[in-house]
């Protein structure tokens, strides 16, 4: 038997539905949404890597997979709980209809907006008064998913590569030598994404140090060594 673990990092395919409804909500399986002809032209659907412990999925679908072993299949419940929570009626607020005008915006009954960071559905439009729910989509819900832990991955740089490609969508470059790694990224970020990803990939137990930088700021170092 070989369990799963927080720091580890696994390969895994799902499909999580609605339990009351059985409407598939995310998924990685091709067959599934093949099967259940769900329009996939803007997903990229094939099994995924995850760190373990580190908020890649739903806690309580992470909590459940530990509790599996490698090449085990299996369905599991997660409660509303440990999902997305209750619906709450403080996350329902009702906004004057003259500040989605401001930004030419016409309120629509249905239409998702975004109001001061947060993601939420226009519920009613009534009187110049607009009602937004804030409440996530899946709040209120219990889930259920089918997973199948596929392998342990204990290559380096697949460990390494499961950490960029779930923060960046940017090109990178590995190298590593013994226990460091070198990652030399494509695109410069924000300083607070660097940083979590310099924590994340240092997490990992083969990795001692890692160190980042820009493909950029690399050829400019490189132009000014020349120089001198």
């Amino acid at each position: 038997m070989v369990k799963v673990e927080d720091g580890e990092v696994v390969e895994i395919n799902y499909v999580g539905r609605i339990k009351s409804s059985g409407e598939v909500f995310d998924l990685t399986d091709k067959e599934t949404a093949e099967k259940e002809n769900i329009e996939t032209e803007n997903m990229n659907l094939g099994p995924v890597k995850i760190l373990l412990g580190e908020g890649y999925l739903l806690k309580g679908l992470e909590n459940r997979i530990k509790e599996m072993e490698v090449d085990e299949d299996k369905t599991v419940e997660i409660p509303k709980k440990e999902a997305f929570g209750s619906r709450q009626s403080s996350n329902i607020k009702t906004i004057s209809e003259r500040e989605f005008k401001k930004y030419d915006v016409t309120p629509r009954r249905g239409m998702p907006v975004e109001v001061d960071g947060r993601r939420g559905k226009i519920l009613t439009v009534n009187n110049g008064r607009v009602k937004v729910d804030f409440n996530h989509p899946l709040a209120g819900r219990d889930l259920v998913y089918d997973v199948e832990i596929l392998s342990k991955v204990d290559d380096l740089e697949e460990q390494v590569e499961a950490v960029l490609d779930f923060h960046v969508s940017t090109e990178y470059e590995i190298e590593t030598d013994s226990n460091n790694v070198k990652i030399v990224l494509a695109e410069e970020m924000d300083e607070k994404v660097i940083d979590k990803l310099k924590e994340e990939v240092e997490k990992l137990e083969k990795v001692d140090k890692a160190d980042l930088s820009f493909r950029d700021s690399d050829k400019a170092e490189e132009s000014k060594e020349d120089g001198e």
